[in-house]
Order: structure tokens, then sequence, then C-alpha cells
């Protein structure tokens, strides 16, 4: 009878694998290291939405347009529970990660939860700056139907029961993930390549302008009026971080 309820979908917070190509496809982790299971689902989260307007407005006018600006990505915010007092049970990874790591996981001895360990496991997943790949990870959190590519933006710890002591017995952490979808992908989803229009792009390791231009435009050969318009002395080695402006072209020189 235990086999025919439904299972406990429990929520993980799983790390995509760092990306060589910018252009190819995200792909999620299956090390078990790379995977953090909550030890109990929140009773709720909130979705935040936000658009951007910029407003017109003329002098001794009493109203004004509003011009689209742009869509902020959606935000979720959660809290999460961290409780080593044994009350609540640990977090079971069955059924959440690749089997390797479920049956390794079965055939452990049962470990006291400590919280210190735990916080420590999630912020080395989500928080911590990755050397490799020179930012905090990208991660998919997975909830059910819920699948949210996205990056951790803010993360409060509350802790409120101790030891003797003083080590922490109960920890509740406030958790706010920004969505994060890759640039191929956003373009895809947006339609809105379009090379009549202005274009702002922060370069990324490994970014050459003619690869952005070819994304941009769909035609590389425009990168010289590229460096022109950002007045690039050296435009074979791009400043990751910085930002370059893609003015609009006519439609026949990307045809």
């Amino acid at each position: 009878m235990f086999f025919d309820q439904g299972k406990l979908e429990k929520m993980t917070i799983r790390a995509y694998l760092p990306q060589n190509n910018p252009e190819d496809a995200p792909q999620v982790s299956d090390d078990p290291e790379d995977t953090y299971v909550v030890q109990v689902n929140p009773e709720s989260y909130t979705r935040n939405q936000q658009l951007h307007y910029n407003y017109r407005q003329g002098q001794g006018f009493s109203s004004s347009e509003a011009v689209y600006s742009n869509s902020q990505p959606i935000s979720l915010e959660f809290e999460f529970l961290f409780d080593g007092t044994g009350i609540v049970p640990p977090p079971s990874e069955l059924g959440d990660v690749p089997l390797v790591g479920a049956v390794a996981s079965a055939l452990s001895e049962n470990e006291a939860f400590n919280v210190w360990d735990e916080v420590n496991k999630f912020n080395q997943l989500a928080y911590e700056y990755d050397g490799e790949i020179h930012r905090p990870r990208q991660l998919l959190l997975v909830w059910g139907t819920l699948e949210f590519p996205c990056v951790l933006t803010t993360v409060n710890y509350r802790f409120t029961l101790f030891k003797p002591d003083g080590a922490p017995l109960r920890a509740v952490a406030h958790c706010t993930f920004r969505e994060a979808v890759p640039d191929a992908e956003r373009v895809r989803k947006d339609n809105s390549r379009s090379p009549d229009l202005t274009h702002l792009r922060e370069v990324k390791e490994g970014d050459t302008l003619p690869l952005l231009a070819h994304r941009i435009y769909g035609n590389a050969e425009l990168y010289l009026e590229v460096a022109q318009v950002n007045k690039l002395i050296n435009f074979r080695r791009l400043q990751a971080g910085s930002r370059v402006t893609f003015p609009p072209v006519d439609k026949e020189v990307t045809s």
C-alpha cells in the first residue's frame, strides 16, 4: 500500500556545469555534491515580477505616457528551515539525485543533522565564489512542476535555538533567487534579435567582438564598425565585465 501513495517531492537546488561555449545549451550537474535537498519544503513562497517604464512629460502637462523600457527577471523568495533538534528528520535524497548518489546515501549511516554543516553546504553550492567560472554558480531550483533557472541574490540566516555551548540547533534562511536565463536561450525566448535596434551587451569570458557581432547582427564582419562606435583600440582582447554598444544597422547589410 505504501508504494501506491504519492511520493513527497522535496525541493532540490542543483548547480549547472560550467559552459565552455556560451552558445551551447546549459547542462545541470549530475554530481550529488552539486545538489542540495531541503530538509523541509517551504510552506509558501513569493513570486516577484517587475516592469520598468520611462515617463515622458512635457512642462505644463498633467500626465505622461508610459514608454516600456524592459521586464525585470522574475525573482522567488523562500524560507528554508535547518533543524538539528532531531524533531525534524534529515533530508532524503532518494529519488531526487542520480541513482549512484541515492544508493550511497541509503547505505551510509544516519548522521546527526548539524546546522552549521548544512548552512556551509548550502553556501558552498549557492553562495560562494567559484574560481573556475569567476562567479557564484548558476542554479536550477526544482520542486514538483517548478523548474526555475536562477542565481541566489540574497540569503539571510536567523538562528533561533542553541546548545549550551552556543552552537545553533535551528536556523531559518530567507533566500531570494533571481531568474537567470543564458543569452542563447533568452534570445530564442524573446525573439528579439533585431539589427535595427541598439543593443547593450556585457562581455563574458571567451567573448570576441566578431562573435558578439554575429550574435546580434548575424554578420561577424560588422565588428569593425562596432569597435569604431565604442572607440575600442584593442578590440581583439575584450575585458570581461565591460559593456559594448551595438548600434542599429541597415537590415540589408545583415541579409
